[in-house]
């Protein structure tokens, strides 16, 4: 009897894909006991061929899945209804489970009929210097805030969102699947409907996963514009995710008074510093210089993109009332 469903989403993974594969493998499971299943996104390079060699290999039960909208939300929610497994956990094809990750959670969903799902934290990882420096900005609150999952806990604690969760199958039945409207933040939107619906989410450090992350400038730019972008205009945030977008208009109501400008911007890199000495142990002086300029792209790229999605919010709502209006014939 299949009891545990383990859902990787990917496209053009072909680094990546058997290695992740592996990791759910080795949670410890006898292979009647659970499932795979792989949702493509169309991939044009051999990521299925990969996959399904190395699942023939192992004998393992698994689907894999065709995504053509080629969206995360769309991928979960493809792999959710494909599912026969009593718990669901899903896993990003750049990520690697470490040992008995999803036995842990599990065992903690069955401890408390109120929980949800229950995420691990994260180990980040790359394969080259810059890739190696974007960890750290990933890993130090300076960074990502008071993002657990991220920067590490010492014991479980009740959170508002979850990496790489495990779920109990029911909760999808009751809140309903991921928001295929939203191009990011689809995990933090699901889990605000689970805590309204009286569900509570546990983040618990017995449950580590590597994650590899971004490794260029442009792609770590370009995920901070759009993570800010979605938590406005997707409204799929909390609170905490618009401290990019104040940091951006600080800075911009700052030029006002040049002085104050210098004295900002001094005091943030001064305070970025001495997080990277003291909480991630960097003594390098050049790493010191290239961890705070990554931090201000990542703050300032998710702070623009705040902004853009707050002015496409305006837009939309001043051509739906025009439309209502007559006044324009394009319905929005």
């Amino acid at each position: 009897m299949i009891d545990i469903t383990m859902l990787i989403v990917t496209r053009n993974s072909s680094k990546y894909i058997k290695s992740s594969i592996e990791s759910l493998i080795k949670q410890g499971y006898k292979k009647e006991e659970y499932e795979i299943i792989i949702v493509d996104g169309m991939s044009d390079d051999d990521t299925v061929e990969i996959a399904k060699n190395y699942l023939n290999s192992q004998n393992i039960n698994y689907k894999i899945i065709k995504n053509p909208s080629k969206t995360l939300a769309a991928g979960w929610n493809l792999g959710i209804k494909n599912s026969q497994g009593k718990y669901i956990v899903r896993v990003d094809a750049h990520a690697e489970l470490l040992d008995s990750y999803v036995k842990i959670g599990v065992k903690k969903l069955q401890s408390d009929k109120n929980i949800g799902a229950v995420g691990g934290v994260l180990i980040t990882k790359s394969q080259n210097y810059l890739g190696k420096m974007i960890a750290k900005v990933l890993s130090n609150p300076i960074g990502v805030g008071n993002s657990l999952f991220r920067i590490g806990i010492k014991k479980d604690v009740f959170t508002d969102t979850a990496v790489y969760a495990v779920y109990k199958k029911e909760v999808f039945k009751k809140i309903g699947l991921f928001n295929e409207n939203l191009d990011r933040n689809q995990d933090i939107d699901l889990h605000k409907r689970m805590l309204k619906k009286g569900y509570k989410i546990l983040t618990t450090p017995q449950m580590r996963a590597v994650y590899y992350n971004r490794t260029t400038m442009k792609k770590f730019i370009e995920q901070a514009f759009k993570n800010g972008f979605w938590v406005v205009y997707g409204k799929s945030g909390h609170f905490r995710h618009l401290a990019p977008l104040f940091f951006v208009l600080g800075i911009l109501l700052s030029f006002l008074i040049p002085q104050l400008t210098l004295l900002l911007v001094s005091f943030y890199t001064i305070v970025v510093i001495l997080f990277y000495i003291f909480k991630s142990q960097e003594k390098n002086i050049l790493n010191l210089i290239v961890l705070s300029i990554l931090t201000f792209l990542l703050h300032i790229s998710y702070g623009i993109g705040s902004i853009f999605g707050f002015f496409k919010l305006i837009e939309e709502k001043i051509k739906a009332v025009l439309w209502i209006n007559g006044i324009s014939t394009k319905k929005f």
